[in-house]
């Protein structure tokens, strides 16, 4: 039987993100309060057929979205990468339609596929985090330019050449076209193998002292899965 207080808390927290975000939810509907959900046969086959066979973790994010950087904030990466198997290959995807009306989600959105192209996710996804939630130094192009230069050693010439460029311009538009084809909504939203969805909200609520904790463990379950 679910305890009285654990579902008031899911529900209160709920109705505060859908009050105060804009497409930014901690994962998809849930219909029984499990940690995750298990994709249809047809969903299955449309995550195969975008990401492939091999062990994947796909996770749907905006820099814009507040539960999103705080998921970063608490998972440390390098934790998360040495507690599964070496072949798990770790997807990040911008979701660019929140904040579309001034334009920074897209603008956001061609960056982090800027930064795949030079390889340098690892180095600007935290400082660009900062820059919008924390220190509110980016708004713009050039900010989020000044942010490779300072934190991955990329030159304003190669970072000029890399957005510029056709490849910049065929990766954002296959990962807009990505985040449609799968209807996704809500971020951040979290794939396993291409046949689950983590309910990050109902994670959270389940435990929500030792969420990050649990997090790791329930990605590590589905992996085996």
């Amino acid at each position: 039987m679910i305890n009285i207080k654990k579902y008031m808390l899911f529900f209160s927290m709920l109705f505060l993100l859908l009050v105060t975000s804009n497409n930014c939810l901690a994962s998809s509907e849930l219909s029984d309060f499990s940690l995750y959900d298990k994709l249809t046969k047809e969903e299955q086959q449309l995550f195969t057929k975008e990401f492939g066979k091999k062990p994947v973790i796909v996770e749907f994010f905006s820099f814009l979205c507040s539960h999103c950087y705080e998921l970063y904030t608490g998972i440390n990466q390098k934790i998360l990468k040495n507690k599964i198997p070496k072949n798990v290959k770790i997807i990040k995807i911008h979701y660019s339609k929140i904040g579309q009306e001034s334009g920074l989600s897209t603008v956001l959105g061609y960056a982090w596929v800027v930064a795949k192209m030079l390889n340098v996710q690892d180095k600007v996804l935290g400082p660009i985090f900062d820059g919008i939630h924390k220190t509110s130094s980016i708004h713009d192009h050039n900010s989020i330019k000044r942010i490779f230069m300072r934190k991955a050693g990329i030159t304003g010439n190669m970072f000029d050449a890399a957005w510029n460029s056709n490849i910049a311009k065929i990766l954002f538009e296959k990962e807009y076209d990505t985040v449609e084809k799968l209807n996704i909504h809500l971020v951040p939203d979290v794939y396993i193998n291409n046949k689950f969805v983590m309910n990050i909200s109902a994670l959270y609520t389940s435990d929500n002292d030792n969420f990050y904790q649990n997090y790791i463990s329930l990605i590590k379950k589905l992996l085996k899965k």
